[in-house]
């Protein structure tokens, strides 16, 4: 497989040629034969071609310019919740200070373009082999929900950008003008609609942790909500809370144990293996100190900003705050120690803990990107902007997440956890609130705060400097001198 680079699309030939070799070695490869050749033309023709081509469109959320790391890193440092030590490339994204050629910027963009054209090739070639027509449909709306997720987050971040729903197999075909933000959620829409009509309920076997039409839904839900669509985005997340297919756990750790990975709460993340196939997020976001057993070359990546309203107003007595973020650990040894052991003495992040997976990129943990809790507080916000006032049905959402923060059972009266009795407004702030407790280190909260235009306000709170009126990140400076469609006047506003 000969992989073909542009500045923005990763462009994927399947011209593959094979070479028969003496036993007494190569001839000059100039005169060699060409005994098989596989082309675009000739390859998607069986059933098993075409669940390659979905694998392939799954496959850029494994790399490390996605969520096994660079999309991790510019998802979490973006927010109020996450501080980086002394890497000044990581600083830029804490900062807010980034540029048109950093190369997160570039590589996630990359990354999200080459998903996008891998899913636009099973999309266009699958409907054509012959196969059965249950299961080619349920593999094209896998390909419509990748394609869906990943300009869901390049609108989010970057507003309007280069639409193609098209496969492209040459560099030629790459210059694509920017799109409105709204052309691109109505492609977003579209593809989710004709994706939760295809793709199966649930998943068995070695297709646990593919896309299912819960993950359709929830997503869908997610976009209407970001839209300000709010009877919509209600009606949506109450599909899935009506199917009865997810819970929440009662036990909030367990939602995040390695050996519970792909649990009833879950309903879509990404699938690492590790060591071969894993993520940076163990090694991130732990404290490193040498008195620790989880250190690496004795210094501590990430942390908690302590001026954050997370960590400064966190009650004790919800139980999300021990497992999501700490103070103390206990060591190797069995002896209690301090994580404020390094040139940053901040809290550490406890979530997606691997205590045995200590170096970089081997974490077999699988990064979250929807669950049941999610469902939930989406209703709850949704259900409420919908109605004059929030109706009992947001409350008792948003209380369900609440009361098993607090290791509250369900089914029991709780006047110290619930809420009620709150005006629109400030109902709406307790669900944000809710969930930058719920999610740390899971990149929902940089898309709340920039959905509810929350981002430069939060940020100035803590000390951060964001230009006025920076609210989206810059269109790769790679894109905009490769892509003959754009031009200058096409980057965003401060860059």
């Amino acid at each position: 497989m000969r992989i073909f680079f542009t500045s923005r699309h990763l462009v994927t030939s399947l011209t593959v040629a094979t070479c028969l070799t003496l036993s007494q070695g190569c001839k000059d490869p100039l005169q060699e034969q060409v005994y098989s050749f596989i082309s675009t033309e000739n390859f998607y023709r069986t059933a098993s071609d075409a669940d390659g081509a979905v694998v392939a469109a799954y496959q850029p959320f494994l790399t490390a310019d996605y969520f096994a790391n660079r999309w991790f890193s510019l998802g979490s440092l973006l927010d109020d919740q996450v501080t980086i030590g002394r890497n000044p490339v990581f600083q830029a994204v804490d900062n807010f200070n980034i540029t048109a050629d950093h190369p997160f910027v570039m590589n996630v963009w990359q990354q999200m373009y080459q998903g996008i054209n891998r899913a636009n090739t099973g999309i266009q070639r699958i409907p054509g082999i012959n196969m059965d027509a249950t299961r080619r449909a349920a593999l094209v709306g896998e390909c419509q929900f990748i394609r869906a997720y990943n300009y869901f987050n390049l609108v989010r971040l970057f507003g309007g950008v280069p639409l193609t729903t098209a496969e492209i197999e040459t560099v030629g075909q790459t210059n694509t003008p920017k799109a409105t933000k709204e052309k691109v959620y109505e492609q977003i829409i579209a593809d989710l609609k004709e994706a939760e009509k295809t793709l199966p309920a649930t998943r068995a076997g070695s297709e646990v942790g593919r896309v299912t039409k819960g993950a359709a839904q929830t997503m869908l839900a997610e976009v209407y909500l970001t839209m300000e669509r709010w009877q919509e985005a209600a009606d949506k997340a109450q599909e899935v809370i009506k199917t009865g297919q997810y819970r929440l756990l009662d036990d909030f750790a367990r939602v995040f144990a390695a050996d519970n990975e792909n649990n009833a709460e879950i309903i879509f993340s990404i699938q690492f293996a590790g060591p071969v196939i894993g993520n940076s997020m163990a090694s991130f976001a732990h404290a490193f100190g040498t008195d620790n057993p989880n250190c690496a070359n004795g210094v501590q990546v990430w942390s908690v900003d302590e001026k954050s309203d997370m960590w400064r107003n966190w009650d004790d007595k919800d139980a999300r705050k021990g497992v999501s973020v700490y103070d103390k650990i206990t060591n190797k040894a069995g002896r209690v120690v301090s994580v404020y052991t390094t040139s940053r003495p901040f809290p550490a992040f406890g979530k997606y803990n691997a205590p045995n997976e200590i170096s970089q990129d081997n974490s077999p943990l699988n990064p979250t990107v929807y669950r049941y809790s999610d469902v939930l507080l989406m209703y709850a916000e949704a259900a409420s902007q919908a109605a004059g006032s929030p109706p009992a049905e947001a409350y008792a959402a948003l209380n369900q997440v609440r009361r098993r923060g607090y290791k509250v059972p369900q089914t029991v009266p709780a006047p110290t956890v619930d809420l009620s009795g709150l005006s629109k407004e400030a109902f709406r702030q307790a669900v944000i609130r809710e969930r930058s407790l719920e999610f740390v280190l899971e990149i929902r909260r940089i898309f709340d705060l920039l959905r509810t235009s929350q981002l430069v306000p939060t940020l100035t709170a803590i000390g951060k400097t964001v230009r006025p009126g920076v609210t989206l990140l810059p269109i790769p400076l790679s894109e905009l001198n490769s892509n003959a469609a754009l031009s200058p006047s096409d980057q965003n506003p401060g860059y």
